[in-house]
């Protein structure tokens, strides 16, 4: 197999992919004593099925990863995208890549839930010696791009981790907690103890997801195996599988990091070390030299942001879905880059789409749509327009 440009930096084995019988090297197979503790750094690892849609933003972010890698002093020093898919696709050269089966062979081609198997593949790349690269492992989405390296301070000690918070998470999602309550009455006490915050009477599920999180290696370890089993668990019955809909991977990842003991630190945008969200979020007040400071070094492009004058016309729009002539387009996608935002122009009376209340666009948002698009359009130069594997 042929893991990608990153291949050289890789530990483990990449023998040729044979189906069921791709293998890895496996840290615990390491002796003891050629073991050796990972180098303090960060390891971003993003999960795919291989659609063509997926991968489109798998090449813009992992070319947004190298560029801000290079940044002196960075703590970025490895990157793998985690494949479940059951045969290579056409990223294998361009991406460092590691493929694991999927449960659902289906979604090679389409399935309702694609994302199902995320944890199952992650749980098994936790085992592998590519996973001890680093101290840390940053999870990410294929469409998140990073626009500046991230500070040491988000490599957190071992039980501590730094995570997303996403409002619509529940802490007292009945159906989740039902979940983890018939889960811990086939755990013995000596795993998780009575006094364990996963059986109090009051426990209240993290508000977070996998991604973006930051935790250590070791951490993962332990978080990712439980991830994948709360996953089978929320798919029957299927009451407890349409509850959920499609949030049970990220309820799922939450149970587990609750039972693994894993505490997330978690903050939404503006105050969220990791991520903001264009253009629900901005980028901060200007500082003495008038550029705009904010904490985000991922951007999340899952609006689809709409930019109006006060007269109503459209001036300007990207939305992922539409890329390439549509998410559900046969790939590889073209890569071609995206039009500039509109300058700011407060006597134009900048807004939004309807779907955000107020609508009017501010300075900052407006900065910080502009700061995802040049990054973006940045990678884009930077690749060959389909890719070359």
């Amino acid at each position: 197999q042929t893991p990608g440009d990153g291949a050289r930096g890789t530990s483990g084995s990449f023998p040729a992919v044979t189906g069921p019988s791709v293998t890895y090297a496996l840290l615990e197979d390491v002796p003891a004593h050629e073991r050796k503790r990972p180098p303090t750094c960060l390891h971003t690892v993003l999960t795919s099925s291989g659609n063509a849609y997926m991968n489109w933003q798998t090449r813009v972010m992992y070319a947004t990863y190298k560029k801000h890698s290079q940044t002196p002093g960075s703590i970025l020093k490895a990157f793998t995208r985690v494949l479940h898919r059951g045969k290579d696709d056409e990223l294998m050269f361009e991406v460092p890549t590691m493929r694991f089966d999927p449960n659902q062979a289906k979604c090679d081609h389409w399935c309702d839930y694609p994302v199902a198997d995320r944890s199952l593949a992650m749980a098994q790349w936790s085992k592998t010696t590519d996973a001890n690269r680093c101290s840390h492992v940053m999870m990410v989405e294929t469409d998140y791009v990073y626009v500046k390296s991230p500070p040491a301070s988000i490599l957190m000690p071992r039980g501590k981790a730094v995570g997303f918070e996403y409002t619509y998470i529940g802490p007292k999602q009945p159906d989740m907690l039902r979940v983890l309550n018939e889960y811990l009455t086939t755990v013995p006490f000596e795993q998780t103890p009575a006094l364990h915050p996963s059986r109090s009477a009051d426990v209240s599920l993290p508000r977070t997801g996998n991604a973006p999180s930051c935790l250590t290696s070791d951490d993962l370890r332990i978080v990712a195996p439980l991830w994948a089993e709360f996953v089978a668990l929320t798919e029957t019955p299927e009451s407890t599988r349409k509850a959920l809909g499609w949030l049970r991977d990220m309820y799922a990842y939450d149970a587990a990091i609750l039972v693994a003991g894993v505490e997330h630190t978690i903050a939404g945008a503006p105050r969220s070390p990791l991520m903001a969200q264009p253009p629900a979020d901005d980028a901060g007040v200007k500082d003495a030299s008038g550029e705009f400071r904010f904490n985000a070094f991922l951007l999340h492009y899952t609006w689809g942001p709409e930019i109006y004058d006060a007269n109503e016309n459209k001036l300007w729009v990207f939305d992922k879905r539409a890329y390439g002539g549509g998410q559900y387009e046969k790939g590889p996608y073209e890569l071609t880059r995206l039009p500039d935002p509109p300058e700011w122009d407060p006597s134009r009376g900048l807004q939004l789409q309807t779907f955000f209340q107020p609508r009017a666009l501010t300075e900052s948002k407006l900065a910080l749509i502009k700061i995802m698009i040049d990054e973006i359009n940045q990678a884009v130069g930077a690749l060959p327009p389909v890719p070359e594997g």
